[in-house]
């Protein structure tokens, strides 16, 4: 699941992308999930369905953490960080404060190998982000009013939720758990935010003939190959906002560094969370030019 927070190419992207963490829909402990579950109009049984679903999740991160290999940083972030990004300069803290188990990324490879991501061919690895080729796919999407973020965020997640979860022409759930993003086109002055979609990758089973959505706010798109650069900005943060506002600092750093040319029209943003300490992983990314 996907959780949010504008950042505004230094204003106004920021308190769009200032959404998450509280907002993180409810959904992150079971209390706020089956409150919203009920408000969102699910029947006792796929709330009850629901529920044992997330028990389930949260005591295999709790298995996880307790039995899982050791993974090091530079494994999960899926690049090695710069070194001039190492200093005070860059908001570098130091080893002894910077490095714990909940503040360290779930790995992408971790990700995919527990649900199915959508096809993708690795692309070059540099200091500080990695970039991934996007396969041509079919996505479910839906729109985010962005003249009322936070609801209009929450709205989207659901529709999209509900969507997946059978309010769909062959009434089947298309999965367990699947691969969200939003994206989000920014205008000219001060990273202004002109629009916002949120889509889930339909899976392989159902490409060659997707569910059409019974709600006419959802619609199935086809979209073309696309060239991403990732930066992670967590693991676990107690502050997403400030995170992920220096993880687009730096990425668009990085960027420049490797002399590469990105689409600043568009940003793009990925949050896998899961309930546990180190079940989690948000990025941010540009488009290539």
């Amino acid at each position: 699941m996907l959780n949010l927070k504008l950042l505004t190419v230094l204003g106004l992207f920021v308190s769009v992308l200032s959404i998450t963490d509280d907002l993180d829909l409810g959904i992150s402990d079971e209390a706020g999930f089956e409150r919203q579950l009920r408000e969102q109009g699910f029947s006792g049984g796929e709330i009850s369905s629901f529920l044992q679903e997330h028990r389930a999740a949260a005591q295999e991160a709790l298995d996880e953490a307790e039995s899982g290999e050791f993974v090091r940083w530079n494994e999960a972030n899926g690049y090695r960080e710069c070194d001039r990004f190492k200093t005070r300069q860059y908001g570098f803290r130091g080893a002894g404060k910077d490095c714990t188990g909940c503040l360290k990324p779930y790995s992408y490879a971790q990700i995919c190998a527990k649900f199915e991501c959508p096809p993708f061919l690795p692309g070059i690895v540099a200091c500080g982000f990695e970039a991934r080729r996007i396969l041509s796919a079919k996505w479910a999407v839906t729109t985010i009013d962005t003249a009322d973020i936070e609801n209009g965020y929450r709205d989207a997640f659901w529709r999209l939720f509900k969507y997946v979860n059978k309010a769909n022409d062959q009434g089947v759930r298309i999965a367990t758990t699947v691969y969200t993003v939003s994206k989000w086109s920014l205008g000219g002055f001060l990273g202004q935010v002109e629009g916002g979609q949120m889509a889930v990758y339909i899976p392989s089973a159902f490409q060659a003939n997707p569910p059409s959505p019974t709600d006419s706010q959802v619609s199935v798109e086809t979209w073309a190959d696309i060239e991403t650069y990732d930066r992670v900005f967590g693991g676990d943060r107690p502050n997403n906002l400030k995170a992920l506002t220096k993880a687009y600092r730096l990425l668009k750093r990085s960027l420049h560094l490797e002399d590469i040319d990105y689409d600043n029209s568009m940003v793009m943003t990925f949050e896998y969370v899961k309930p546990g300490c180190g079940s989690q992983r948000s990025e941010i990314a540009v488009v290539g030019a």
